[in-house]
Parts: structure tokens; sequence; C-alpha cells
């Protein structure tokens, strides 16, 4: 897949963020873990956004980044965002991002309590905004399409990122869809979809 080049104004946006966090990962780096042998904490998305700036910094006096793309951008953030990530995306505070996530203005899916954010559905929300093309709705997103079709509590964990207790509270108490089979949890991909269809907060046709 082509990677599509970033338009002038969303580069210069991807650029002060990618600044800003990078600014922000260094004051927190501290103690190096490695060094003294100790386990090293997963990458932040900071982490990997200052990176990126890395890899991207181009020689140009002007201080541009001259190939970064919006794969890029996207790739430093993990699949299920978090509502830090997405205040960072939007350049928004934290309640800004949760009242517009009640309101419906940003797609997401309320499940048990939680919001759960993809990082497609956002992606593909944000490119129907753009006012470089019609207005569009947001293309079709199928989070589930990597899945098997029958599920297991551990591709829950990665699909919602939630902790095992967590997925098997939601099981147990039928928040989510599923069969309890020769002690173990199977779960239908075929019963799951219409599960995030109601769990969403956007309006669909059938409402």
């Amino acid at each position: 897949m082509t990677a599509t080049p970033l338009q002038p104004g969303r580069k210069q946006q991807v650029i002060r963020v990618i600044a800003r966090l990078a600014g922000a990962g260094a004051k927190t780096a501290g103690w190096d873990n490695a060094r003294h042998g100790l386990p090293q904490a997963p990458p932040t998305v900071s982490d990997r956004l200052a990176a990126l700036l890395g890899r991207r910094r181009s020689d140009a006096m002007d201080g541009t980044v001259a190939s970064v793309t919006d794969d890029d951008y996207w790739a430093a953030f993990p699949d299920l965002l978090t509502s830090t990530d997405l205040a960072r995306i939007l350049r928004v505070g934290r309640p800004a991002v949760l009242a517009r996530l009640k309101r419906g203005t940003i797609p997401g899916h309320q499940i048990g309590g939680s919001w759960i954010i993809f990082k497609a559905e956002i992606r593909a929300w944000l490119a129907s905004t753009s006012n470089q093309a019609p207005a569009t709705p947001p293309a079709p997103v199928d989070v589930l399409a990597s899945y098997p079709e029958e599920m297991t509590y551990r591709d829950l964990m990665v699909l919602f990122g939630k902790t095992k207790q967590t997925i098997y509270a939601w099981l147990q108490t039928g928040v989510i869809p599923a069969s309890h089979a020769a002690n173990r949890w199977i779960i239908f991909k075929a019963q799951l979809r219409p599960f995030l269809d109601k769990t969403s907060n956007q309006v669909r046709d059938d409402d």
C-alpha cells in the first residue's frame, strides 16, 4: 500500500506534536534501565514519535520533515487508543475528549463502563472530515478482520486492551456475548460484530 504524504497543514501539526512529545519524553527519561540491567518499559507513544522525528529529520535549514507520511504518524500509536492518546491527536484536553465521546462526536464504544477507542475508526473518521475532499461518512472499519471466527479471552484482551480479570468479569456477567463450554469461554465473531455495533456511540440507519 502506497503511503499517503501529509498535507502541508497536517505536516506542520505532526512536527509540532512530535517535537512537544519528544521534549516531554526527555524530561522523564531519568534512569537508564538497560545500563543497570533492569527490565525496560515498553516504548510509549512519546518514545515512538520521538524516534520517528529522529529518523525523519531533514538536513534542510528550515527544519522541516520532508518525508513524514500519514502512515508514519499513525504507526506511532497503538491499535487501541486511550483518551489521552486521542487528546494528543486532536490537540484538546482529555475532558473535552470524554465529553465528545459521550455526545458521539468522536467514534467510540462504551463497554462495561469503559470507552474503547479503535485507532482504525478514528483514522477513518478524521479522513471523512478532511476539507480536501467532499464530506462523506467514515469508511467502514472492520476491527475484527484479523481475528478467527472462534475467539478466546486472550483475543478479547488484545482487542479491548483489558486484563484477564476484566475480560473474565465481562464474560461472567454477560457484558460480552459468549458461550461457556468444557470449562472454557468461546466468543463467536459473528455474535461480537452486532455487539460492537450496539456499543458504538455512532448513530446508525436502523436507529
